[in-house]
């Protein structure tokens, strides 16, 4: 098994948003899509190395957000299958109401990051859950349920190799800073930690983050990340007993962050990187609204 890492280069930027381009023995396999706003540039990626879109024999997504499956239904439509979280599927199907929400959140500037989705028709959406594998390609993937960051996320797994989609944290090129994955509203702090155990219990060789790219140091990798959230929602708790508002909890998280990736040497130009694909006033939102429904006992 070969894994390519296809930078999408999201608005521009390198080393932001990841496809996985994987070749077995007898076929390949795309693990991520990216957003549609990026679809030319990984349509061009695949030519590039020789490829059409009808060379993949198939997709694999592993949670529906924008920015890791916003394309999904592009391929689907020009034939491709597409496997994802049985509680995905359907939102691939008609991604009417993903959009919508989405619209309200990224206003005026939801074009121009996400560019929309093209809706998949049902025959080629195929819903996996946790244990499913598929053979394709002379490949065996199965799907490892994965939520905290999303209730309908699996980490895919091939041989001793893991895609975790977000469930692993973003780690960009440049330092050893991770940034909690924690966008509003599905994130679980006892998921996630939950999740970062399992994958532990695996002994991956290597993880491919689609934010961004190989991570040899798995058990280093996921040990940290699970100190990093545990650190960053304990600051959220505090703050939030001690009757700080939202407004200025946003303000409160971007600064303690900012604290962790100095300590870590991150150049500027890679924080601007993540406050693009991974915003701290998002990222504060979900797990503010963690801990307003956990301590209210819902």
């Amino acid at each position: 098994m070969q894994v390519d890492v296809i930078d999408l280069r999201f608005q521009g930027q390198v080393g932001a948003i990841a496809a996985f381009l994987v070749s077995g023995p007898s076929g390949k396999i795309l693990i991520e899509t990216g957003p549609e706003s990026t679809l030319e540039v990984l349509v061009g990626a695949l030519k590039d190395r020789g490829l059409s879109v009808s060379d993949l024999d198939a997709v694999f997504v592993t949670h529906i957000h924008l920015d890791h499956a916003g394309a999904a239904g592009s391929f689907a439509e020009k034939g491709v299958p597409v496997y994802v979280h049985t509680k995905g599927a359907r939102h691939l199907v008609d991604p009417s109401r993903l959009l919508d929400s989405s619209k309200q959140v990224y206003g005026e500037r939801f074009e121009l990051l996400w560019g929309g989705m093209t809706a998949a028709p049902a025959e080629k959406v195929f819903e996996m859950v946790d244990g499913d594998l598929v053979e394709i390609g002379g490949m065996k993937i199965k799907a490892v349920n994965a939520p905290g960051h999303a209730f309908h996320q699996h980490a895919f797994v091939i041989d001793d190799v893991c895609f975790p989609g977000d469930a692993a944290g973003a780690k960009l090129q440049g330092s050893d800073f991770i940034s909690v994955t924690s966008a509003p509203p599905q994130f679980h702090l006892g998921h996630t930690l939950e999740t970062l155990d399992k994958l532990a219990s695996y002994g991956f060789s290597r993880l491919f983050l689609t934010h961004y790219g190989e991570v040899n140091d798995v058990a280093e990798h996921l040990s940290r990340y699970r100190e990093v959230v545990e650190l960053n929602a304990l600051f959220i708790r505090q703050r939030w007993e001690e009757g700080m508002d939202s407004d200025t909890l946003r303000v409160a998280y971007e600064a303690f962050q900012m604290e962790q990736a100095f300590r870590e040497k991150l150049p500027p130009e890679v924080w601007r990187k993540y406050q693009l694909i991974n915003g701290t006033d998002m990222c504060a939102d979900g797990i503010r609204l963690y801990w307003e429904k956990e301590l209210a006992g819902d």
